[in-house]
């Protein structure tokens, strides 16, 4: 896969959007192209995290156990929880379709960014939006399992 390729990729995630395409050329240049088979186990709940994946082609499940709590596909991304920290997986990532993701080893990732701290604030951004829409989720479940008591 070409940079180019690669720089499209990132820029239409919600993590890297804002960054500057030098910066994202530098982000680029430490994605390693991974396939997967359909149904390939990408990582499983509770392996030590340490890498981000973005979806260039493909979907991907993301579950735990039988219990489907995700379905992505291009342009998005997984795991991002593991470029700020090394714990466990929260739930396990299986390829649905044939899928070339690439991956974003938290080492070079850290390596990255110790220079630019715009692309912390990208992640910043998202996982605080991700974190919104699950306490609204959360507030939804209260309520309706109020409701029904």
């Amino acid at each position: 896969m070409l940079i180019i390729e690669k720089v499209l990729l990132l820029k239409n995630s919600d993590i890297f959007q804002n960054c500057k395409e030098t910066d994202l050329i530098e982000i680029a240049s430490i994605c390693r192209e991974q396939h997967f088979d359909n149904g390939s186990v990408i990582f499983k709940k509770d392996d030590s995290g340490n890498c981000v994946y973005f979806i260039y082609k493909g979907q991907v499940s993301i579950h735990d156990g039988e219990h489907q709590l995700a379905l992505l596909s291009e342009n998005e991304l997984f795991g991002e929880l593991s470029l700020l920290d090394s714990e466990a997986r929260s739930a396990s990532a299986t390829a649905i379709t044939e899928c070339i993701l690439l991956k974003i080893e938290q080492e070079d990732f850290y390596d990255v960014v110790a220079t630019n701290t715009d692309i912390l604030k990208g992640i910043m951004k998202t996982l605080c939006k991700r974190l919104r829409q699950q306490d609204k989720i959360n507030v939804e479940l209260k309520r309706n399992s109020n409701m029904s008591a």
